[in-house]
């Protein structure tokens, strides 16, 4: 009887394990149902930092949840990088109910799409010879979906906390559409985060700077339901900046990653010029230059990044 206890304790503790390693995996297995009184507006209050997965490809903690009318997707990232290309050029969030792991015939949804242009001036600064570094006057900057101006040569700039808090706000201010494609009952469009299908996404800020994302999808318009569950795949992809030349030669920024997630990600922000290889017209003029690693951090809000997983909803 005492090695039958200690045999019941022992696959207890293992069980137990299996099921705290999945859940810190790369990718969520299982089903979860959302707790009670979900709020939509990117702070995750209820739900207690507790996430299903840390996926190392795109650098967020992430959960799918689910109660009886809404897919949840909640996640944050305190990446510095991942949190711009999100705000610059948005997550897109596809659902294949065929169970295939394609974005062909599957829903997808684009949050945050923020209007870069809208967001300019707040944060513009004139260039200049020397004081803080950073690209050369008449270029654009963004930092965390936001653009502003050259700002000469010498040392990097160091944004305070102020100006931080300020970025924040305006961000979030700022992120209030969603772009839709596949849905049935939808014509594919950019619609208000406050709209008549239910749909719902905010993001924010927590103490320590992480950028955090809520969105919530009917059910209902998904053709998905509690009553008959099913298995879908589903793709996160943090989106990369797309560079497009306008018609007067110069680069023009848009968000919404690479292969027509939008033009209006990153509100089409506009450049006259990108080079970081210390010659004229690159970062910092004059004496100053990139800071290091600057190219490679450049780079990578120009790549998306994204993963597959599978999900079946969860009953009561």
């Amino acid at each position: 009887m005492n090695k039958l206890k200690t045999m019941c304790l022992t696959m207890a503790l293992c069980t137990g394990a299996a099921a705290y390693a999945q859940k810190g995996g790369n990718i969520q297995e299982g089903s979860v149902r959302a707790p009670l009184n979900v709020k939509i507006d990117g702070k995750l209050n209820e739900w207690n930092d507790d996430f299903q997965a840390v996926n190392k490809t795109t650098l967020l903690t992430y959960s799918i949840t689910n109660d009886d009318n809404y897919l949840y997707l909640v996640l944050k990232t305190a990446d510095q990088t991942a949190s711009r290309k999100i705000t610059a050029g948005g997550i897109s969030f596809t659902i294949n109910t065929a169970n295939k792991k394609k974005e062909q015939d599957a829903f997808k949804l684009v949050y945050p799409m923020i209007d870069g242009n809208a967001m300019r001036g707040a944060f513009q600064r004139p260039g200049g010879q020397g004081g803080q570094g950073g690209p050369p006057a008449g270029a654009v900057v963004v930092v965390g979906g936001m653009a502003g101006g050259g700002m000469g040569g010498g040392r990097p700039f160091q944004m305070d906390s102020a100006t931080l808090a300020s970025m924040h706000k305006a961000t979030i201010d700022a992120a209030k559409e969603i772009k839709l494609f596949g849905f049935k009952d939808i014509a594919d469009s950019v619609i208000s985060v406050y709209n008549e299908y239910n749909i719902k996404a905010a993001i924010g800020y927590d103490a320590k700077g992480a950028l955090t994302y809520e969105m919530a999808v009917p059910l209902k318009s998904l053709g998905l339901s509690t009553d008959s569950p099913k298995e879908f795949a589903y793709n996160i992809k943090v989106n990369g900046i797309q560079m497009r030349m306008g018609p007067d030669g110069g680069h023009g920024f848009g968000g919404g990653g690479m292969g027509g997630d939008g033009p209006r990600g990153g509100g089409e922000m506009r450049v006259d010029v990108v080079r970081v290889d210390g010659g004229g017209g690159s970062f910092g003029g004059g004496q100053g230059g990139p800071p290091p690693g600057a190219f490679a951090a450049m780079q990578s809000m120009f790549s998306p990044t994204d993963f597959w997983g599978k999900y079946t909803l969860a009953k009561k």
